[in-house]
């Protein structure tokens, strides 16, 4: 996938739309729709899967004034790896991370400069076995009147969805770190360890703020609304977060 967004819309918008229809091919009211999304950007305006369309996209956007970006399909390869973190160690200079995959890491706090909050769906897959009892009127004859019920065993399985909190930071080399509020490993806070893993995992995020003062701090894909409004309407935010983190991530690192 090959995406287009336009940031930085500092000028009217209804001004804009007006040139955002003409390059779309849409009605100045479709255009306006799109660009009415709260704050300056980026909005995602269109995905592709040819490079070449989505270059050519972009090029006729900065024609009328747009500023651009192109996320790229091995950007989103690079955002699908970021490493999951299972454990860390707030120290004075640097953060010590162990991964789910149970590799150790050390980041020094001068080296991050995107800390990246929001919310996403986090999904759990378990097996059940369910039984039932029907009239088994063979075996009711065979067994002379004695048995005349079947017993029969179904496993399946069953998805759970739970909201759930999470953080990625960003350095200046390597793939991103996400720490994930329900399946971090809070045991290093020792005396600042609350019963909550939601109060817990607030703490980590006010200690990474304070030990990197000089990186930037986003907190817009909180809300389902502030996803939407980033994505648009044909990308569905609990399937396409991570277009969002990924787009949002390469332009404000960007303006660093």
């Amino acid at each position: 996938m090959y995406v287009v967004a336009i940031y930085s819309l500092k000028k009217d918008k209804e001004t804009l739309s007006s040139a955002l229809a003409a390059v779309l091919g849409v009605t100045i009211y479709e255009a306006l729709a799109r660009l009415r999304a709260p704050g300056n950007g980026p909005l995602i305006i269109a995905f592709f899967a040819e490079k070449e369309r989505a270059v050519q996209l972009g090029e006729r956007l900065q024609s009328e004034g747009f500023k651009t970006s192109l996320l790229t399909a091995s950007e989103l390869e690079t955002e699908g790896r970021a490493l999951i973190v299972k454990r860390f160690s707030l120290g004075e200079h640097e953060l010590d991370i162990t991964t789910d995959k149970g590799d150790s890491r050390r980041m020094p706090f001068k080296n991050i400069d995107l800390i990246l909050r929001g919310t996403g769906i986090a999904h759990d897959v378990t097996t059940e076995t369910v039984e039932s009892r029907s009239v088994s009127p063979a075996r009711a004859v065979l067994s002379g009147g004695m048995m005349i019920t079947k017993t029969t065993k179904n496993v399946r399985e069953v998805t759970t969805e739970e909201r759930q909190a999470f953080v990625n930071i960003y350095a200046r080399d390597g793939s991103p770190f996400v720490f994930r509020e329900n399946t971090l490993i809070y045991d290093s806070l020792g005396p600042a360890l609350q019963p909550a893993r939601a109060a817990n995992f607030i703490y980590l995020v006010a200690e990474l703020r304070r030990h990197c003062p000089g990186a930037l701090y986003d907190e817009r894909l909180l809300s389902r609304a502030g996803q939407a409004a980033l994505l648009g309407p044909s990308l569905d935010p609990e399937e396409h977060l991570i277009v969002a983190t990924a787009l949002l991530s390469k332009v404000l690192r960007d303006k660093i």
